[in-house]
């Protein structure tokens, strides 16, 4: 799994030079990386694999977020040997501009000329390609940033209380970040299966 940001790019945000805790750093991007995957419910990197889908009807399936395909089959009659291949002809990748706004392709569907149909069978449609996202999105590396170095910080916060204000009452930390909320919103995806 890759980090959606870098140890310099935290680095400048810190205005550190030195490399006292550059392993500390290194390893809250990581963990601020996989926080981000889970409040999105997506990974942004990239991986090449075959997966597999049970489609929710005979027209199109939702699939995981995909950049390119190189094969798509059907298992017609469950014995899992996936021997109908289908042309580039018989299906297309939605949503149809997902290319042109750098974004993952999230569904397959049969094309109008197409001559097939998806099984409704348990993992009745397998596709090999790279999965993932096309790049890393600006506001992801934002909030990943934000993230690490807010769990940087926590050591100068024990329990969530970073001082106090003119009043002599205590400030404290609030548990999420509006503004890392507000940069994930759009890339959240609601949970599909994956068998």
């Amino acid at each position: 799994m890759a980090d959606y940001a870098t140890l310099s790019q935290v680095k400048a945000r810190l205005s550190r030079t030195d490399d006292r805790d550059d392993a500390t750093i290194t390893a809250l991007i990581t963990a601020a990386s996989r926080m981000v995957e889970e409040l999105t419910n997506r990974r942004f990197d990239q991986t090449t694999e075959t997966r597999y889908f049970t489609p929710t009807g005979t027209w199109w399936t939702e699939i995981d977020d995909l950049v390119s395909a190189t094969q798509v089959a059907t298992d017609i009659d469950g014995n899992r040997t996936y021997t109908e291949v289908w042309v580039a002809a018989d299906y297309e990748f939605e949503p149809v501009n997902a290319p042109g706004r750098s974004f993952p392709y999230t569904q397959i569907a049969i094309a109008p000329q197409g001559t097939r149909s998806f099984p409704v069978l348990r993992r009745g449609v397998r596709i090999a390609g790279t999965w993932g996202w096309p790049a890393v999105p600006q506001p992801v590396t934002e909030a990943t940033i934000l993230i690490a170095i807010r769990l940087f910080k926590r050591t100068d916060a024990p329990f969530g209380v970073v001082g106090s204000n003119e009043l002599g009452g205590s400030v404290t930390i609030p548990s999420r970040d509006p503004d890392v909320q507000a940069m994930l919103m759009p890339y959240r995806r609601m949970t599909i299966g994956v068998i």
